[in-house]
């Protein structure tokens, strides 16, 4: 064996040989199965089927409707348009309402320039408005004020209490109070009949009042002095509250009382300013002191979201400057059952 594959000619001559023998008999030779593991699985059969048919839709009879011949369109001629007066309305869509409008067109009151006073708003029986005192105009606390009003049976009873806070207060402790009381009736608004102020500060405290006597016409004042009472007078703390809802006009005039004597004051008028406060972008009346120059200044703005309420005052010293503005921070209100109010102003 050994001899026969000495030479490569002669192994190759052999592989060649097995190789033959092999493939004969893997073709003809008997065949074999080998063992399996696991039984053998069913052959595959494929199978091509037609898809169901779809449900058939019931056909709806359709009811065919005879369609109108078309309209002969008129023959439509060129003419100008009638002239419409100028001193005579317009008719209306149709003839009810052109009847209604010319009724109210009729009997609609002629308007006049002639300042009118509108509705004074109702003050509700509780309210405790909450302010800021800021130094000049700008954004330096150095105080609050907390207004409270109370209306029972026809009384009111107005209070003010402003005061130094934070280090303001470190520099100068400060307290003011006014107290003004009266009569309440929604036609007549706020009447006082005394005003009474007590400043506190480190030098001590002072005292100051004035009564009203509306039946007599006459002002007395705590120092022993007396003055002619003018029917439109206010103290210096009721007019935040009463101020003259005038509309249609740019001034007002009004005689105002504080603890010493009345002064007639002046009032510029500007019904619609917007300002921004803390408690959002108010809609105000803007009320402007005229003053001489060397007289103290003071503005005034009436929310009139808030029954004009006062929501931002400014104090303008002689010279000019502003020493400071109050400006509000809350607002709260109690009202008598079935109590209604209005904007005061048009």
């Amino acid at each position: 064996m050994t001899a026969l594959l000495s030479t490569p000619s002669r192994r190759i001559a052999f592989a060649l040989a097995v190789s033959l023998l092999l493939h004969g008999l893997f073709i003809w030779g008997p065949s074999i199965r080998l063992p399996q593991s696991r039984p053998d699985l069913p052959p595959l059969m494929a199978k091509l089927q037609p898809l169901p048919a779809a449900p058939a839709k019931p056909r709806r009879a359709v009811k065919k409707q005879s369609r109108p011949a078309p309209a002969p369109v008129p023959e439509v001629q060129e003419t100008e348009p009638p002239a419409v007066p100028e001193d005579i309305p317009l008719p209306a869509s149709s003839p009810a309402v052109a009847e209604a409008t010319a009724s109210a067109v009729e009997q609609a009151p002629t308007v006049t320039a002639t300042p009118k006073q509108a509705d004074r708003p109702l003050l509700p029986h509780r309210a405790q408005l909450t302010f800021v005192v800021n130094k000049g105009t700008g954004n330096f606390q150095i105080g609050e004020a907390v207004h409270t009003l109370e209306i029972d049976d026809g009384h009111y009873v107005l209070q003010s209490v402003t005061r130094t806070v934070g280090v303001a207060r470190l520099f100068k402790n400060y307290q003011l109070t006014q107290y003004s009381s009266g009569s309440y009736t929604p036609q007549e608004g706020l009447q006082p009949e005394e005003f009474f102020e007590e400043r506190a500060e480190q030098a001590g405290v002072v005292h100051t009042a004035v009564e009203f006597d509306r039946t007599a016409q006459r002002a007395h004042f705590s120092q022993g002095l007396e003055a002619a009472l003018p029917a439109d007078t206010q103290d210096i703390l009721s007019i935040m509250y009463q101020f003259p809802p005038l509309a249609d006009t740019e001034t007002v005039s009004i005689s105002v009382a504080n603890s010493r004597k009345i002064e007639r004051y002046q009032f510029e008028i500007t019904p619609n300013e917007d300002i921004d406060t803390p408690l959002g972008r108010l809609q105000t009346v803007h009320l402007r002191k005229m003053h001489q120059p060397n007289e103290e200044g003071l503005e005034i703005w009436l929310a009139r979201e808030y029954r004009l309420f006062p929501v931002k005052i400014r104090i303008v010293e002689r010279n000019g400057d502003v020493s400071g503005e109050i400006i509000i921070t809350d607002i709260r209100v109690e009202d008598a059952p079935q109590e209604e109010t209005k904007n005061a102003v048009n």
